[in-house]
C-alpha cells in the first residue's frame, strides 16, 4: 500500500527486458491496466511513450553515441539531455513512495555500446540524490535466447545468413554474454538494484508472467486486472523460417513477399487441417489410435481361424510420422503448392499477353466510305455559295 505523505524518495525501476522473454506482453499489460497500477503506486510512465514502450529513451542513447544499427530510422524529437529530463520530471512529481516504470528491451543493449553507457551515466548522477531506482531484467537460457532472437531478426525482415553464421558474426555480444549485458546497470545503479528473474515457457501460461514481475518488485496483482488475449509477439513458426529468410535475400517488392507468406503459411495449415472430403469426427491421438489399434488386433487374434504373427503386429502399431521425415514432406508440399501457384499465375498472364498481342497484330478495319450527298465542299468543311458550282 503506498503512503502518499513518505517522505521516501520516488523511484523509477527500469524493465531492460532481455530480448524475448515476454517484454511485449508484459509492456501491453503495463499499458491496458495503467489506471489500476497507478492506484497501488506504480504509475506506467508517458514520457516518450511508443507502442506501449520507452525505446526512444534508449534509442537516443545509441543515436548520439553513434550508432547506426538496428535504431529503425530513429530521428530524435530532442537532445537526450532534454528527453531524460522530460522523464526525470514526471518521475520527481510523484507522490513519496510511489515508482514510475519504464520498460524497453533496448535498454539490453547498453552493455555493446560503452558511449551510449557514459551518456546514461552522467544523465543519471544529475538527480541521484532526488530518485531511487531499481532495474528488472528477465534471462532465459542462452541456446534458447539465441534462437528465439534469430527468429525474430527473421520475422521482422533482417537479411541475415543461417543460424551459426549470425551467431559468430552479426549478434551483439549482450545475447550471448549475460554479464556484458548487465554490467552497465551494475555499475551505475550497483548490485542491489538490480533484479534477476528467469523466463520460461511456463510463464506464458496464463497471467503467470504478470504476477512473477509485479511479485518481484512487491506489487500486488491487481484485481480485475485485464491481460492480452494472444501473444502480441508470437514466433514465427519454425518451417517457414528458412522461407522466409530466403526471401529477405530476394530484392522483390514488399507485397509480393507479404504474398507469398501467406500463400506459404495456408499451405502449411492445410497439413494440418483434415480437407473438406473427408467425414467429420472427433479428432484422436496417436496414442488413442495405437490403443484401439492393439486391442482390435488381439480380438482378431482370438478368432479360431486367425493365422497372423500377433508378436510381430503388435511390435509395429500405429505411430506419428518421424519428426524429420514429417519436416522434410511438409516443406516439400509447401514448396510444391507455391510452384504450382506460381505456374498458375504465369500460364494466366501468358494467356492474357498472348490474347493482347493477338488483337493488335489483326488488320485495321478500312476506313468509312463518304456518305453519297458529300461534296467537295463539304468535305473541306466549306457551305456551298453562289460561287460554288451546284
Amino acid at each position: 500500500m503506498v503512503r502518499f505523505f513518505d517522505k521516501t524518495p520516488p523511484e523509477i525501476i527500469f524493465h531492460i527486458g532481455h530480448f524475448k522473454t515476454g517484454t511485449t506482453a508484459l509492456q501491453v499489460f503495463f499499458q491496458a491496466n495503467r489506471g489500476k497500477l497507478a492506484r497501488q503506486g506504480l504509475v506506467y510512465a508517458r514520457t516518450h511513450e511508443k507502442l506501449a514502450k520507452h525505446s526512444p529513451l534508449a534509442h537516443v542513447l545509441y543515436h548520439e553515441a553513434g550508432v547506426q544499427s538496428l535504431l529503425y530510422n530513429f530521428q530524435p524529437p530532442a537532445p537526450a539531455r532534454d528527453m531524460w529530463q522530460a522523464l526525470f520530471d514526471e518521475a520527481l512529481a510523484l507522490k513519496g513512495g510511489q515508482s514510475l516504470l519504464v520498460s524497453s528491451e533496448d535498454f539490453m543493449r547498453l552493455g555493446a555500446h560503452p558511449g551510449a553507457e557514459a551518456a546514461l551515466r552522467a544523465l543519471i548522477d544529475t538527480v541521484r540524490d532526488r530518485l531511487r531506482f531499481r532495474v528488472v531484467c528477465y534471462l532465459r537460457a542462452p541456446q534458447s535466447h539465441l534462437e528465439s532472437w534469430y527468429n525474430q531478426l527473421i520475422k521482422i525482415g533482417f537479411d541475415v545468413p543461417g543460424f551459426d553464421a549470425t551467431v559468430e558474426q552479426v549478434m551483439e555480444p549482450i545475447h550471448w554474454d549475460y554479464a556484458q549485458a548487465l554490467r552497465p546497470w551494475i555499475d551505475i545503479f550497483g548490485r542491489d538494484a538490480v533484479i534477476l528473474r528467469g523466463f520460461t515457457p511456463a510463464l506464458r501460461r496464463d497471467d503467470a508472467m504478470y504476477r512473477d514481475f509485479l511479485n518481484a518488485i512487491g506489487q500486488p496483482f491487481p484485481a480485475r486486472a485485464g491481460t492480452p488475449d494472444a501473444d502480441p509477439n508470437p514466433r514465427l513458426d519454425e518451417k517457414l523460417l528458412p522461407i522466409k529468410r530466403g526471401m529477405q535475400h530476394v530484392p522483390a517488392r514488399r507485397w509480393v513477399k507479404t504474398a507469398m507468406m501467406q500463400d506459404v503459411d495456408s499451405a502449411l495449415s492445410a497439413e494440418t487441417r483434415a480437407p473438406q472430403w473427408s467425414e467429420p469426427r472427433p479428432p484422436l491421438t496417436f496414442e488413442q489410435i495405437r490403443d484401439r489399434a492393439l486391442t482390435g488386433l488381439d480380438t482378431l487374434a482370438a478368432l479360431p481361424g486367425a493365422a497372423l504373427d500377433l508378436a510381430a503386429m503388435r511390435a509395429d502399431p500405429p505411430r506419428p510420422q518421424d519428426p524429420a521425415r514429417r519436416e522434410t514432406a511438409e516443406m516439400f508440399a509447401i514448396l510444391s503448392s507455391e510452384i504450382a501457384r506460381l505456374r498458375e499465375r504465369l500460364a494466366t498472364q501468358a494467356q492474357r499477353i498472348k490474347t493482347l498481342e493477338d488483337q493488335l497484330g489483326k488488320p485495321q478495319a478500312p476506313a468509312p466510305a463518304k456518305a453519297p450527298d458529300e461534296t467537295p465542299a463539304k468535305a473541306q468543311g466549306k457551305a456551298p455559295g453562289k460561287d460554288t458550282p451546284q
